[in-house]
Formats: C-alpha cells, structure tokens, sequence
C-alpha cells in the first residue's frame, strides 16, 4: 500500500502537470503541482516525479487547471528555471512519434542527451579534470562531491542515502551544471548470445 503522501486527493491542488516521461508509455501522467512549485513550472522544464516507486525526470507537456477525476502524486521538484523545449519542439515530438508509430517517451529517450535524463537507474561518474578544490560547492553538493572523489561513481539511490533525503535531483543537476560529475546510463544486459552451429 502507498503512503497517503505520495498519492493525494485533486481537490487540494489548483494546477496539474502532463508530464512526458522516458519511457515507451502510450500516455503523459499527470501530477498534482503543490502551490510552491505553481510560480517555477513552466511547460518545457523537466520535473522529478515518481513513477511505480521509481524517479525520474519528465517534461512538462501541458499545465492544467481542470481537475481529473481520479487521485494524482505530486511533482517533487522542478529542475530548470528555464525550459529546455518549446512548443514547436514539443509538437515535432508528437509529430515523430506519430510517424514513427512510437511513444513521446520513447522519442524523449532517443532526443535528450543523458545528462538531461536523470532517472532511479542513473549512474553519476566523477569528472577527474575538475580536480578536488569543492569550496564554491554548498554543503549538500560537497558531500556528494566528496563521495564521487573517493568512489569515482555513485548510483542515484547512494546520493540519497549521502544526504539523507529523497529529493536528490536538485543537487545532481547543480553537480553536473559546475561539471563534478558526468552522467552514465546503465544499460540493461536483457540479451543472450546466439550461436550459430555450422
């Protein structure tokens, strides 16, 4: 069973978010924006959301006042103060996906670059060029930092248990933005080697 907090009722919020995730999903999902994220939303930011007890980081699609009829998890953060895609952008995706007789969350996956894609199964490699002066690093981002110099890489849930908090994509995104780390994404290995016999 999912704790109240993660899956909340429509009528306490104002604004819902449609957000297109990384993932071969024939839909957006929706989520509930929390009032003190409504003035940082904007269509085109990447949001982190949680998905099947997994985060990841979505686009918003579309920004929506009217309520749905069922329950809604909440947005737990957004990442950019800016957006990272505008509108033409986002309708060349539907367009492609159409086209192309894939998901939006599949074409997402195949257009951003890996450090836009944060996602539970992200890896963080340390950046060896940046040496280990981590003084213009805040406390949250210097501990991570620490970890990274000592370990050379970190899964996402290793952040979190590093600062003891659950949101962590805030942090990584400064951490790649003054380029301590690197992004690598963990391919799943879900195939066998065929054998020919002659």
């Amino acid at each position: 069973m999912q704790s109240s907090h993660n899956i909340l009722f429509a009528t306490n919020y104002t604004n819902w978010a449609h957000v297109i995730l990384p993932l071969a999903l024939p839909n957006t999902y929706t989520y509930a924006v929390p009032q003190h994220l409504i003035h940082k939303i904007q269509i085109g930011c990447r949001v982190e959301v949680e998905l099947k007890n997994k985060k990841y980081a979505g686009i918003v699609k579309s920004i929506d006042e009217q309520k749905p009829s069922y329950n809604t998890k909440e947005l737990l953060s957004v990442l950019d103060d800016e957006p990272i895609l505008f509108p033409h952008q986002l309708k060349l995706w539907q367009w492609i996906a159409q086209y192309y007789m894939c998901t939006e969350g599949e074409v997402m996956a195949a257009a951003l670059p890996a450090h836009f894609k944060l996602s539970s199964e992200t890896i963080l490699i340390y950046n060896e060029e940046i040496g280990d002066d981590f003084s213009h690093l805040t406390d949250e981002e210097f501990l991570v930092a620490e970890a990274l110099l000592i370990k050379k890489e970190l899964k996402l849930t290793e952040v979190q248990q590093i600062l003891d908090i659950t949101h962590v994509y805030p942090v990584i995104k400064k951490l790649i933005d003054k380029k301590v780390c690197m992004v690598w994404e963990a391919m799943d290995e879900k195939y066998k080697l065929k054998k020919k016999i002659m």
